[in-house]
């Protein structure tokens, strides 16, 4: 996750908007995602709350809540 979460911003919403082309590899298989997609959290995609993950990157990098 740590090099996917540069393809997206977070919105004061919660939701987070992809910027760039990405594509992660998870235990589940390989997600990718396009620009201009945005998921909400509790939002399912491919069997995978994005928004809870990406959330999860933001804290373990930077310590904190986005």
């Amino acid at each position: 996750m740590r090099n996917f979460i540069k393809h997206f911003v977070r919105e004061s919403d919660g939701a987070w908007n992809c910027i760039e082309r990405g594509e992660v590899l998870l235990s589940g298989g390989r997600i990718e995602v396009t620009e201009g997609a945005r998921f909400t959290p509790g939002t399912i995609f491919m069997g995978v709350d994005l928004a809870k993950l990406l959330d999860a990157e933001f804290i373990r990098q930077h310590g904190h809540r986005p």
